[in-house]
């Protein structure tokens, strides 16, 4: 398929300091991505780049068939765009408020009130159109800054943190939101929570120093995840020293941490029973206390932490 959004290599410089050092992603038509990375990793860098914010300082993105340096203009209509800090007028109605972006954004008199409906439709505000904002829950607010998203119909939107700060019940309601979006929209979901993107993504792509590090599917997460077991052990003989040295001998067991009759061990998946059997040489088993690695263990190991 085409990739509906496809940056290759972008880098920005701020002066002597540069935050991106070539950042790739790409997304296909109808995919929910998630776009991870910790704090200071460039992911705001390069959604900034894309939705037309800032230039790039080198590199090349196409967005919805446009080029991003010879059309940005097309490139921006193409993007739906929810920041993590989205500029809301408190004293203007939900109504009000998609009327001014609408305007902004250049949709025709005859299409603006059609497209106002359609987002407030869209994202579930129906019984709040004519609150004033002011008076909207977090979570309602975050569905107004969706709803701004969608005034113009793009067919990518980029959400920034869109959960940040709501409780349990409005994120299990922005996710259903997400579900509804993804029928008619390509979406790049920024997040910190791997949770979200458990549910609600199938593919990500995870920056770290200015850098593209793993653009992969959720299940090639998982089954990286299910690779690698952590084991906890005591032994019979009260003295895991023996254990531990017999241990590095072999690359497929890394230990942890340990003291006394205790070590935790990073082993793999398929060598569970050796790691049983040289328990059983070096001290005798008493105790093995198995767990499993989570996304959020392989994202730490993707950004070397």
């Amino acid at each position: 398929m085409v990739a509906i959004l496809d940056a290759q290599g972008l880098t920005k410089h701020y002066g002597p300091f540069q935050a991106l050092h070539g950042v790739s992603l790409s997304l296909e038509k109808g995919e929910v991505v998630g776009f991870l990375g910790p704090n200071g990793a460039g992911k705001s860098t390069t959604m900034k780049i894309l939705t037309g914010f800032i230039a790039p300082s080198g590199g090349t993105a196409t967005i919805a068939g446009h080029d991003l340096l010879a059309d940005p203009l097309g490139c921006r209509r193409s993007i739906g765009y929810l920041p993590e800090e989205l500029p809301l007028y408190l004293d203007m109605t939900v109504s009000g408020y998609l009327d001014h972006v609408a305007r902004l954004k250049g949709v025709s008199a005859s299409a603006r009130r059609r497209e106002v409906v359609d987002a407030i439709d869209a994202a579930w505000l129906g019984e709040n159109a004519n609150r004033h904002i002011r008076k909207l829950s977090k979570g309602n607010r975050q569905r107004v800054g969706v709803a701004q998203a969608l005034i113009g119909a793009p067919p990518i939107l980029i959400l920034d943190e869109p959960t940040s700060g709501l409780d349990p019940s409005q994120v299990a309601n922005f996710r259903d939101l997400l579900k509804r979006l993804a029928e008619r929209h390509t979406i790049l979901l920024s997040t910190h929570i791997l949770s979200e993107v458990e549910a609600s993504c199938s593919r990500v792509v995870v920056v770290h120093r200015g850098r593209t590090v793993a653009a992969e599917s959720v299940d090639d997460l998982r089954r990286r995840a299910a690779q690698v077991t952590r084991v906890s052990l005591r032994t019979r003989s009260g003295d895991a020293a023996w254990l531990r040295t017999a241990l590095g001998a072999h690359p497929w067991a890394t230990v942890v941490s340990g003291h006394a009759d205790m070590l935790t061990i990073d082993a793999d998946a398929e060598h569970r029973g050796d790691l049983v059997t040289l328990t059983e040489q070096h001290g005798g088993l008493r105790e093995l206390i198995e767990e499993r690695r989570s996304l959020e263990d392989v994202f730490r190991d993707l950004i070397g932490s």
